[in-house]
């Protein structure tokens, strides 16, 4: 090669080393950005106008880098057709614009969670948004859809990263049509990414995850129900059974996963319920700490999680300071689980930096299904759920694999009748 198109080739690749080194910059910027980590905040303090920018400040100070800001709206019952403004609790339009900015000013990442209870909810627990039956259901769906539209618009004008459709609807899950067409007219004002949550026993019911982006699982999950005093193992083995599920959701729709809540209130046996909003059962900081010292051990190994939301920075934000060592919520504040919370959030996973191998998402199914040919084996009236069927009639091996690592457990000499414990 002649000596001048050397001298020349060596210039070229000088003057390109800046912009190579840039790019790859960049490129392990993208590629190094944390999983998204952090609260819900309730916006119900009861004040319709409340001004949430301490609470949004305290959160962006743990180290948060995105928020789930949740409001409730209300059915009257579980027969009613309309949605309405909580009296109250609901946050009016021009707090909804003011808390959106204020978020989005502190740098944090946005989920918007409007949410359905009943009235008077927190006495009355015959009806909640798990189980409505409404007196017509077209009627239900219509004025569903145009309270989704509306909140869904202003979710866009806020810059909003994550719409929430629903959550914990499970007498809903029968009518798949009118969740895609829901989403469908969501999508036609919100061009963020939409969500449904499902609760953590109602996932195998869930049939419509091909409308969303992101599927969401509230972990309420019962771990060692029947023991005072769970293990580390034992919250461990409950934690990696949760991940499987959100791997086998991954598996059926296509779509990733994030966690839209987990919590534990810091009362005794909060790992038998941990739903209980009105349990009066008494003090146990401990306990509240230890099961989120399990939670977060295992998921800091799920990188392929889309988000992770504590729930919930608080219940009484007119009471300052909200937590303390006294309290019984959700609430870290003050607590040994406020600094297991913060080590968390400061933990290195990055998002879908590693995603889940093949190996990891046929392991998950696998486990799910030998979970419902235990079922089927063990109790009276266990029947496979519709997706089970369809799946190992299109994945027959995977069926076969799960029905031959069942056979290694030893079988109950009965089944087990209906409303029976075991």
């Amino acid at each position: 090669m002649p000596r001048q198109i050397r001298i020349a080739l060596i210039l070229i690749a000088l003057l390109a080393l800046p912009a190579t080194l840039h790019f790859v910059r960049r490129t392990q910027r993208r590629a190094l950005v944390p999983q998204p980590r952090g609260f819900v905040l309730g916006l119900y303090a009861g004040v319709p106008d409340y001004d949430y920018a301490e609470e949004l400040d305290r959160i962006a100070a743990t180290g948060a880098t995105c928020v789930s800001l949740q409001a409730i709206y209300r059915m009257d019952t579980g027969h009613s057709v309309e949605i309405r403004r909580h009296p109250t609790s609901s946050p009016t339009e021009a707090a909804l614009r003011r808390t959106f900015h204020q978020a989005r000013v502190r740098g944090l990442r946005m989920m918007f969670f409007p949410t359905i209870n009943m009235r008077d909810e927190a006495e009355n627990a015959e009806w909640w948004r798990g189980n409505i039956k409404p007196d017509d259901w077209d009627l239900w769906w219509r004025n569903y859809t145009a309270f989704n539209v509306r909140l869904a618009a202003l979710a866009q004008e806020g810059g909003v990263e994550w719409y929430s459709l629903g959550t914990e609807m499970a007498s809903t899950h029968p009518f798949p049509d009118q969740w895609r067409r829901l989403a469908a007219a969501v999508r036609q004002v919100f061009k963020g990414k939409l969500v449904y949550s499902v609760n953590f026993d109602s996932h195998d019911s869930f049939t419509f995850g091909d409308c969303l982006d992101v599927i969401g699982i509230n972990t309420y999950d019962p771990i060692a129900k029947y023991d005072d005093y769970p293990t580390p193992e034992q919250i461990r083995d409950a934690w990696w059974w949760i991940v499987y599920k959100a791997r086998t959701l991954t598996a059926r729709f296509g779509k990733p996963v994030m966690i839209t809540e987990v919590g534990y209130p810091s009362v005794a046996h909060a790992h038998v319920g941990p739903w209980d909003f009105r349990t009066d059962k008494p003090l146990d900081l401990a306990l509240q700490d230890l099961l989120l010292k399990g939670a977060f051990g295992v998921l800091r190994h799920w990188s392929d999680g889309d988000a992770v939301f504590y729930y919930l920075y608080g219940e009484h934000l007119k009471v300052k300071p909200v937590g303390g060592p006294t309290d019984r919520t959700y609430a870290v504040w003050g607590k040994p689980a406020e600094a297991t919370l913060r080590k968390y959030f400061r933990e290195p996973i990055w998002d879908r930096h590693l995603p889940p191998r093949a190996e990891n998402i046929h392991e998950a199914v696998v486990q799910s299904l030998v979970s419902w040919h235990r079922k089927l084996r063990d109790y009276e009236d266990a029947e496979l759920p519709p997706w089970v069927l369809d799946w190992e009639a299109r994945n027959p091996q995977d069926g076969a694999e799960a029905r031959a690592i069942l056979a290694l457990e030893p079988a109950p000499t009965r089944k087990i009748p209906k409303g029976e414990a075991r």
